[in-house]
């Protein structure tokens, strides 16, 4: 199974970016882009979108960005066992306290820690504000990437070296990542990054390049003994490597110097070293902060570092405490317990008044339809009086004259009609007794001829031709027919 990264390196100017995947423990580095952002026109949402666009990134593979190095603390704090079980366990809640920055905008991780003593650790932390985090996401998420890790650059430095000169994890050593602003020191044990320092640059304009890398060069070989010093509280040991990263430098060059002032062994990181990479690459370190951001994320088992995205997501939901869960868990059960047995109560309380008074009504009801009745079962006794007066009802109703409904009206009428009369209706009312027919047809005689026809229907009792004439300029003759059905309805005979 294959799977890709894209590490992303933004920079005040320059942004770089190396997709790489990963089959079983190979990793190839399958694209390089590399751009200087300078002008005020460059914009990095614009870049970043040509890379899946014109470049060819895969739009499907993860995604892992720097934070900017000024908004990226390092802090080591001094503990006991107590207090390093507490930021294991706490994390930011244990943290928040110890960066410049207002706690609710801090975003913090441990990165490490090593034994001092028999009672002291030394825990590296780092730490940005939610603010640089959330800006530098922004940019990423306006070009449709959603960044699943961000990394200081150090970190992302310390994951390509260890990826590409193993040798690291074996010892003690240095990591110095430089560009024209500032030098980032990190001493470095096993697979560890112990302690970590950011040192700004300070150069003149009119300096040439070559004064420029001489006290870079000299600035290295300063700050590496005094931060070794601070950390292990001795000198440089022998044989210890010193692994080199420069952006805007020649390495060659720096390497050169570090080596003429401190005699060490300098190592200038080759980001193609243990990665595979496309046969017109060149050399340059400049792309080891992308690099080593694909890495953390494809190599989790071989790299350490810190992840902003995450410890974001992990301050945003506070620490399971079970004890207190299940407090509240049975607090909750009971809450819905109780209310639940109220309720029930409640609702047998006003079934209970209802049944009452839907048996005063009963009560009141069968008084009023029944006073000289003596109430035994009133529902009971109401049905036998009912069913009684059904009875007495149908009885009776043999003797009430019958009348048409409209529909039998309709049929009749339909049925009655003299055929080959072209007969057309125009106007129909159906009253209670009586039916008005305005219409149409050839001749006078179809219009009596129908008279006689409708005479002869049962239930109509009386067919009366009114304004039987024949308009000017029309063929046809109109007329309007009047038939009462008052009175019983006999069967109709047929012979």
């Amino acid at each position: 199974m294959v799977k890709r990264c894209i590490g992303i390196d933004i920079g005040p100017s320059h942004l770089h970016a190396v997709q790489i995947s990963r089959t079983g423990e190979q990793f190839c580095i399958e694209k390089i882009f590399s751009t200087q952002t300078r002008r005020t026109s460059d914009s990095q949402p614009d870049i970043l979108r040509s890379l899946t666009g014109r470049y060819g990134f895969d739009r499907r593979a993860d995604v892992a960005i720097v934070m900017p190095h000024e908004a990226v603390f390092f802090r080591n704090i001094e503990t006991d066992s107590a207090g390093l079980q507490q930021i294991r366990e706490q994390g930011l809640s244990a943290l928040e306290h110890n960066f410049p920055m207002q706690p609710d905008e801090v975003v913090a991780q441990a990165c490490s820690y090593r034994r001092l003593d028999d009672e002291t650790f030394s825990v590296l932390t780092a730490a940005s504000t939610r603010k640089a985090l959330h800006e530098r996401l922004s940019i990423a998420a306006s070009a449709k990437m959603h960044p699943s890790l961000a990394e200081a650059a150090i970190f992302a430095i310390h994951s390509a070296v260890v990826v590409n000169h193993p040798e690291i994890t074996t010892s003690r050593a240095i990591i110095a990542y430089i560009d024209r602003r500032r030098l980032t020191l990190a001493v470095t044990q096993d697979k560890d990054v112990l302690f970590v320092r950011n040192i700004p640059i300070i150069s003149r304009s009119d300096e040439t390049i070559d004064l420029v890398q001489e006290k870079a060069a000299e600035m290295i070989r300063r700050e590496a003994l005094i931060t070794w010093q601070k950390v292990f509280g001795a000198e440089v040991e022998r044989g210890t490597k010193i692994y080199l990263v420069t952006e805007g430098f020649s390495s060659d060059n720096i390497k050169s110097l570090v080596e003429e002032s401190l005699h060490y062994q300098t190592t200038v990181v080759d980001p193609y070293a243990r990665v595979q990479s496309p046969p017109d690459r060149t050399t340059d370190s400049q792309i080891c902060v992308a690099e080593g951001l694909a890495l953390r994320v494809l190599a989790p088992e071989k790299t350490k570092g810190i992840n902003f995205v995450e410890a974001d997501n992990a301050d945003t939901r506070p620490a399971l405490d079970p004890k207190k869960e299940l407090v509240i868990f049975t607090s909750l059960v009971a809450a819905i317990a109780f209310f639940s047995l109220a309720g029930f109560f409640v609702r047998l309380w006003r079934m209970e008044t209802d049944y009452k008074h839907i048996k005063n009504q009963i009560t009141e009801t069968f008084q009023t339809a029944l006073p000289k009745e003596n109430i035994v079962s009133p529902l009971a006794q109401l049905e036998q009086k009912l069913e009684s007066f059904r009875k007495d009802y149908q009885l009776f109703a043999s003797f009430r004259p019958t009348r048409l409904s409209p529909l039998e009206v309709l049929r009749r009428i339909s049925a009655d009609t003299p055929p080959r009369a072209n007969m057309k209706v125009d106007d129909l009312l159906i009253a209670a007794d009586a039916v008005r027919l305005n219409g149409a047809c050839d001749s006078f005689e179809s219009v009596y001829q129908w008279q006689r026809l409708l005479r002869q229907v049962p239930g109509f009792t009386s067919v009366d031709v009114q304004d039987v004439q024949k308009q000017p300029g029309d063929e046809g003759v109109h007329f309007t027919i009047l038939l009462s059905s008052a009175g019983p309805v006999k069967a109709r005979e047929h012979k």
